[in-house]
């Protein structure tokens, strides 16, 4: 199903697509960086850093940042070339590039599961009270339907006895479970730490899974990784700027986190920056066990045949992280004579 979404979805975007971001439109003598990001949940948190603080701007880029709910989306922007650079989870991508599409992920700054399911709790009591419900989720091929159905399978419940509603965004979602229109959905911080406030059902915590996941990193077209280098690095440069300031600088983190989470929590706003703080990953490699975990799983489902020959190391590129190792970047930015 998901490898016949994307092949329709990559045939339709060759031709949309109006105008070429591969190699970057001049503007005012710099170059112009439109980034995408999936909404306000704390991993997207690096990208928001990066272009509030200006590390686009200190690289000779001007940044735009286009909020796009759902991967599948961020996805379809970047093959029609409306975006340079996409801040998603991995599962978009993984299924594009099965499908034809020329994405990779050059970074990924969450490497574990942050997303747990919750329930409403006066119809949904255990996993299996889920069986004639409706779930809100953002949409098919999204990352929160992959954890979902991962959930179902683990329950042995049938997909088909679920209802799905396509709900974007993450708080009209936690409002449609507090209300009682929708049964159950997938929320990460802050959202999973307001829904203990509504003493929400917990159904699972995929956080505390041994696993590694991709939960969230730059993906870029390979053409424009091939066609400027040196664009996307200088890109991925203020990304890991910006992954470091978050870890290291709670004063000017804590308040863009606010901004875009959308809260004024001062309690969760605080839990939330302490929480991702220490899980995001310096240097930002992605793990060729994370895809695995994907592919393994996209290979169970229906039309995921081409998941079952693929090779984590297809979707993926970790040279220019480790190129920028070898230069010593990444001490000099330990050191503080980086930034």
């Amino acid at each position: 199903m998901f490898g016949r979404v994307f092949a329709i979805l990559f045939s339709l975007l060759v031709v949309w697509a109006s105008y070429d971001l591969a190699f970057g439109a001049q503007v005012s003598g710099s170059v112009k960086v439109t980034a995408g990001y999936g909404g306000e949940l704390g991993y997207q948190a690096p990208i928001w850093v990066a272009h509030e603080l200006k590390l686009f701007a200190k690289h000779g880029m001007t940044s735009e940042l286009v909020r796009i709910a759902g991967g599948a989306r961020s996805t379809a922007a970047l093959l029609a070339n409306a975006l340079q650079v996409s801040q998603s989870a991995g599962v978009a991508p993984v299924q594009a590039t099965l499908a034809g599409g020329d994405l990779v992920i050059i970074a990924t700054s969450t490497n574990r599961a942050t997303v747990s399911i919750v329930g409403q709790p006066k119809t949904v009591k255990k996993p299996q009270d889920l069986v004639g419900k409706t779930v809100g989720l953002v949409g098919p091929g999204e990352m929160n339907t992959f954890f979902f159905l991962n959930a179902l399978e683990r329950w042995g419940i049938d997909p088909k006895s679920v209802t799905v509603l396509a709900i974007p965004g993450t708080q009209p979602r936690l409002a449609a479970v507090v209300a009682g229109t929708i049964d159950a959905t997938v929320l990460a911080p802050p959202f999973s730490f307001e829904a203990e406030k509504y003493n929400l059902t917990p159904l699972a915590d995929f956080a505390t899974g041994s696993d590694p996941f991709p939960q969230s990193g730059l993906v870029v077209r390979k053409e424009l990784l091939r066609g400027n280098r040196d664009l996307v690095k200088r890109m991925l440069i203020a990304y890991i700027e910006a992954i470091h300031i978050l870890k290291t600088d709670a004063e000017r983190s804590l308040p863009i986190m606010k901004k875009y989470m959308r809260i004024t929590d001062e309690v969760i706003a605080k839990r939330s920056y302490e929480y991702y703080s220490k899980l995001f990953s310096l240097p930002p490699l992605t793990d060729a066990k994370a895809i695995d975990v994907v592919l393994k799983f996209l290979a169970s489902q229906p039309g995921g045949t081409s998941a079952k020959s693929a090779k984590a190391e297809e979707f993926f590129d970790n040279s220019l992280l480790q190129e920028l190792a070898k230069e010593g970047f990444f001490a000099r930015l330990q050191s503080g004579k980086g930034l």
